[in-house]
């Protein structure tokens, strides 16, 4: 069944970070063709059929399985190939959307395979249903359903990039492994045995996965556990946290954590109140 959908978006509205302005689907997706492009982003994504999409110069094959997105105010052209062309669609706004996009790596409209497409398709089906329910808190609501979508789709898209991406849940046993024993030394030798790699690839996998080196995140770790600590109890010193979280020199564990939270583990005290 063909639906759509454009929920009001307010003055209020307009200042979210993220903002849905039309979501749909057609069963069967027509030609369409935009000269001066679309005043929002879209993202486009196939259930069934083979589509082109046309942007300039670049000629895309679009297939189910894959989507694209269109950035604002860039024409374009999109029609089926072999019908019907079976598409979900959703258009949004916001401040947040190019930092999203860029963490990976996107710039541009274009084509891209996804990873788990029916997940996405549910998502944006529940998002159409909240765009039509007179919800009281509308704008807001589907603000709050957007940025999980689109954090969804972004990682979905990673994933997909290339047949060579590791996978993410490859680094779980480490980084539950650093929960664990961050309170000792622990090395990357000692990290990368968990999976049975070798350093220098474990040092690519965080830096492909969470853009870190590995110590840096057993440091985060640690910086982490400081502060459950001195929830935990008030009366410690300094220097014993840092002994229970793994560092032997209270001047270094002071270091890091300036570093990291941007002020001194004795004012980061002092301002919540320990």
């Amino acid at each position: 069944m063909n639906t759509s959908s454009f929920p009001l978006v307010t003055e209020k509205d307009l200042q979210l970070p993220l903002y849905l302005t039309s979501i749909g689907h057609w069963e069967s997706q027509e030609r369409t063709r935009r000269p001066a492009g679309f005043p929002d982003f879209q993202w486009l994504q196939v259930l069934s059929g083979t589509g082109e999409l046309r942007i300039g110069d670049r000629l895309f094959t679009v297939k189910p399985g894959q989507g694209f997105f269109l950035f604002p105010r860039e024409q374009h052209l999109y029609n089926p190939v072999t019908e019907p062309w079976d598409v979900h669609w959703i258009a949004f706004n916001g401040s947040l959307i190019t930092p999203l996009l860029r963490q990976v790596g996107i710039s541009q409209s274009g084509v891209h395979q996804v990873f788990a497409p029916d997940n996405l398709i549910m998502q944006m089906k529940n998002l159409y249903a909240t765009s039509i329910s007179g919800h009281p808190f509308l704008g807001m609501e589907c603000s709050k359903q957007l940025y999980a979508f689109l954090l969804d789709l972004t990682r979905s898209i990673w994933m997909s990039a290339t047949s060579s991406s590791p996978d993410p849940m490859k680094l779980h046993p480490v980084t539950q492994y650093i929960e664990e024993n961050c309170h000792r030394p622990v090395t990357i030798a000692e990290l990368a045995d968990r999976i049975g790699v070798s350093s220098q690839y474990l040092c690519h996998l965080f830096k492909i996965t969470l853009n870190m080196r590995p110590m840096e995140y057993v440091n985060r770790e640690r910086i982490h556990k400081s502060k459950e600590w001195m929830f935990r109890e008030p009366t410690l010193k300094i220097q014993e946290i840092a002994a229970r979280v793994g560092f032997d020199n209270p001047s270094y564990f002071s270091s890091v954590f300036r570093k990291l939270e941007g002020v001194s583990p004795e004012r980061f005290k002092k301002s919540h109140g320990m």
